[in-house]
């Protein structure tokens, strides 16, 4: 008995084996290594320890604190874009034919399954200040073409809204299942008691949808808060770093400028950040399952 059980362990440990390794390679090891790096500096082709002080520089120089702030206006513009507007769109055609819900759901879900250089790229033609759509149409109707992408308003805002199209297929397709799922009944009721479209989202849908609502939330927070395509090739952090992000001020400085110390503190404070969320949502879980 007791070898067929050692037999059955090996196997079992033989199947996860591999992933072990994989993980310990690509992932332990290099959230280790961005933890020890962080507390150094590269000097002169070599390292020096400095303790905190990339820490410390990353809250008291004033281009992090632009990084940080706008990382979370990110996140607080988007994300709450995302859910509001996602519920609303999925409760208006959740109940409609299976086909119009198809064809909803393949519209809004293309610029998710597409490739993030592609829409950039698309949205850098159309921005464009020399060549692109919104000069051609400017000159057209006889406007005066404003280069949009240097005025530090405009491009948190063209960002926003470009964050938002491209993720805001993937909300709805989410909410669009989690609906589809609620009993008919509960629906039906709610007509017959002469409920209106709006007491069905305020009594139905939104909190029946609750989990669905953390998810996105949780999901596309870590999503947004590493946003550094559509940075890299529409503003490049410009003008005058107004536009950059955490994200982008790591890759700048551990690729761009050599520094992988701050690059690594970066790292870390963005990582950590994730595992806050990672552990909400376990919580959240877990309180769900305790009810």
């Amino acid at each position: 008995m007791k070898r067929k059980k050692l037999m059955a362990n090996l196997q079992a440990y033989l199947f996860v084996g591999p992933f072990v390794i994989l993980s310990v390679v690509f992932m332990i090891y290099p959230i280790i290594s961005g933890f020890i790096s962080s507390f150094y500096t590269t000097r002169f082709s070599r390292n020096a320890f400095v303790g905190l002080e990339n820490y410390v520089k990353i809250f008291t120089d004033d281009i992090y604190i632009i990084g940080i702030r706008n990382s979370v206006l990110f996140v607080v513009t988007v994300v709450p874009l995302l859910i509001i507007m996602g519920i609303w769109i999925a409760g208006a055609i959740f109940d409609k034919m299976p086909s119009y819900i198809s064809a909803v759901r393949v519209c809004l879900y293309i610029p998710v399954i597409a490739s993030m250089v592609v829409m950039s790229i698309i949205w850098r033609f159309i921005l464009d200040s020399q060549s692109g759509l919104v000069k051609y149409f400017s000159m057209v109707f006889g406007f005066e073409a404003v280069n949009v992408l240097a005025d530090r308003t405009w491009t948190l805002v063209l960002l926003i809204f470009i964050l938002f199209t491209m993720n805001i297929g993937q909300s709805v397709i989410l909410y669009v299942a989690d609906m589809i799922g609620i009993s008919k009944d509960l629906i039906e009721a709610c007509k017959i008691d002469g409920g209106s479209r709006l007491d069905m989202y305020r009594c139905v849908l939104v909190p029946l949808t609750r989990p669905t609502t953390i998810f996105i939330f949780i999901t596309q927070t870590a999503a947004v808060i590493r946003v550094f395509v559509v940075i890299q090739l529409l503003t490049r952090g410009g003008p005058s770093y107004q536009s950059t992000t955490m994200m982008y001020l790591m890759y700048q400085q551990a690729f761009e400028q050599g520094n992988t110390g701050v690059g690594s503190a970066i790292g870390v404070l963005l990582f950590l950040f994730t595992l806050v969320l990672v552990l909400l949502q376990q919580l959240v879980a877990g309180k769900r399952k305790g009810d």
